[in-house]
C-alpha cells in the first residue's frame, strides 16, 4: 500500500489561504449645520426658568441638561430673557449676513510653526459694524489608506486666529491653543463652520486660518482643507422689551427636524398686597399674609394665586383690560382673597 500525506488544499505551493480583502471603514463625518430659533414665551416680566438653567428647556421632550447638570445634547447654545423693559438684545441672534469667497488652501511644508504661519491664509475686515464672523472650512475628503489596503479615518489640525487693529493674534480655540483637530472619516466633501464673536475694533479685524499638521505628500493620506468662505454678521439689536424670550442654537445632527421646544417656567410677576409673601418651599407659589393690609401694593412677584393674577389682568394697561383701580371695589375684592380672623 502506498501512503500519501500532505496538507491538502491546492493552488501554487500547496496552500489554501485566500488573499485578505481590504476593508473600508464607514464615513463618520457629516457636514455640520445649525438651526437658530427665538421663542416668545409670553409677556414679561416673568420670574424665569423653574430651575434657572437649561434643565428647564426641553427639546423633543428631553431637557438640555440632566439633573446632574450634564448636557443631553452636544454643540448647542442657549440664552434667556425674562421680559424687562430694559433687557439686552441677544448677542448671538442672527442679523444681516454677507458671504465672502476665499477658496484658498493653507499649507505647512515641514510641520513647524514658522511654516504654519508662512502658509496661512489671511483676510481683513474693515467694517467696524460687524459683530461676528462665520468661517467655513471645506475638506475634499478625510481618510487614510493603510499598508494592508484598509481605508480608515484621519486627522488634520487647524488653527484660526483673530487680531484686532495692530494687536497680536489670539486663537479662537482658547489661550495658548495650538489649534483644534478635525478627526473622522469622509470619502467626499465635508464642511465645518466656526463662529467668532468679535470684540470692538477701530480700523480692522484680521482673521488667519492655518494648518498645524504637516502637508500630506501621499495620495494615500487625504487631509487637505480649504478656507472656502467667511460670513460677516451684523446682529439685530432688537431688545423686544417686556417680552420673555428664549434663544436656542442647536446642531442639526441631533435632530431630523427642528425640534419641538417646551419650557418649564414661573410666569409673569403680578403686584401683591404689601403684607403678602409667596411660599417658595412647601407650597410653591401660594400667597400668605402677615398682619393687616394697609391698602398699598408691594413689588411685583410671581405667584400661583388666581385672585391676584385676575386682578393683574383686569388692571394692567399693556396686556390687560386696563380698568382703573379707583373704579374697582378693592375692599370687597380683598375680602374674597385675604384670610379673615376666626
Amino acid at each position: 500500500m502506498t501512503l500519501i500525506a500532505g496538507s491538502g488544499g491546492g493552488g501554487k505551493g500547496g496552500g489554501s489561504s485566500k488573499p485578505r480583502v481590504p476593508v473600508e471603514h464607514d464615513d463618520s463625518l457629516q457636514s455640520v449645520q445649525y438651526a437658530t430659533v427665538i421663542d416668545l414665551i409670553g409677556e414679561g416680566e416673568i420670574q424665569g426658568l423653574e430651575t434657572g438653567d437649561a434643565k428647564s428647556i426641553f427639546l423633543d421632550g428631553t431637557p438640555i441638561l440632566n439633573n446632574a447638570g450634564q448636557p443631553n445634547f452636544q454643540n448647542y447654545s442657549s440664552d434667556f430673557r425674562v421680559g424687562t423693559q430694559g433687557q439686552a438684545a441677544f448677542s448671538q441672534s442672527k442679523g444681516t449676513e454677507s458671504v465672502e469667497t476665499v477658496n484658498a488652501t493653507p499649507t505647512n511644508t515641514n510641520g513647524t510653526d514658522a511654516q504654519r504661519i508662512a502658509g496661512s491664509v489671511v483676510r481683513s475686515i474693515t467694517n467696524t459694524n460687524v459683530d461676528a464672523l462665520r468661517v467655513t472650512l471645506t475638506l475634499g475628503g478625510l481618510q487614510r489608506v493603510e499598508d494592508d489596503g484598509d481605508i480608515v479615518g484621519n486627522t488634520v489640525r487647524v488653527q484660526i486666529e483673530v487680531k484686532y487693529d495692530s494687536g497680536s493674534y489670539t486663537s479662537i480655540f482658547g489661550a495658548g491653543s495650538t489649534g483644534q483637530n478635525i478627526t473622522g472619516k469622509s470619502s467626499s466633501s465635508y464642511q465645518r463652520d466656526y463662529r467668532i464673536n468679535l470684540n470692538n475694533f477701530t480700523s480692522s479685524c484680521t482673521i488667519r486660518v492655518s494648518r498645524v499638521t504637516i502637508d500630506s505628500s501621499s495620495a494615500k493620506n487625504t487631509n487637505a482643507f480649504t478656507w472656502s468662505t467667511y460670513t460677516t454678521i451684523i446682529e439685530e439689536r432688537f431688545r423686544y422689551p417686556n417680552s420673555a424670550l428664549s434663544y436656542l442654537r442647536f446642531d442639526s445632527r441631533s435632530f431630523q427636524n427642528v425640534p419641538q421646544r417646551k419650557y418649564w417656567i414661573r410666569g409673569i410677576k403680578v403686584r401683591l398686597p404689601s403684607n403678602a409673601s409667596v411660599d417658595t418651599t412647601n407650597h410653591i407659589g401660594r400667597v400668605t399674609y402677615s398682619g393687616v393690609w394697609n391698602g398699598n401694593f408691594g413689588a411685583a412677584k410671581w405667584c400661583s394665586d388666581p385672585a391676584w393674577i385676575l386682578w393683574d389682568l383686569m388692571t394692567d394697561t399693556r396686556y390687560g383690560a386696563g380698568i382703573p383701580e379707583n373704579s374697582l371695589d378693592t375692599v370687597s375684592y380683598t375680602h374674597l382673597t385675604l384670610p379673615t380672623k376666626a
